[in-house]
């Protein structure tokens, strides 16, 4: 997602932040109905559920990168996106897990960034999804 310019939103029970304008690299997960949760989340519209609504709200640019897997990756690719981007949002989208966030700060687009895509690769890479 990126922000052109800096916004302060409420987010959840997190309360009030400030977001600063750049791209914001969010890591979240579906094991079942993939596309659906995708198709959702680059919906404007919708009730807010997750931490992810309320910053979707205020985005100006969204893209999803899906990754399939039989394999439950969604701590392992925000650790190595952690390891890449600037700033981690403490607490956002890592409710239900031990990691210290889901989301992840850079200034500039890490789609014009060759590590970014060799994060993605290597995780693309790992394990099949299994046939249908």
């Amino acid at each position: 997602m990126r922000l052109r310019r800096p916004r302060r939103i409420s987010i959840g029970q997190l309360g009030e932040h400030r977001f600063e304008a750049g791209s914001y690299i969010y890591v979240g997960s579906a094991m079942a109905h993939l596309s659906r949760r995708v198709e959702r989340h680059l919906r404007r519209r919708k009730r807010h559920h997750w931490h992810i609504d309320d910053l979707r709200q205020i985005a100006d640019d969204v893209a999803a990168l899906p990754i399939r897997s039989a394999q439950r990756q969604e701590c392992q690719l925000a650790a190595s996106v952690s390891r890449y981007a600037s700033i981690a949002m403490k607490g956002f989208g890592s409710s239900d897990c031990s990691c210290d966030s889901h989301l992840y700060y850079r200034a500039e687009p890490p789609m014009e960034d060759v590590e970014f895509h060799r994060i993605l690769q290597q995780f693309r890479m790992r394990a099949p999804s299994p046939s249908p």
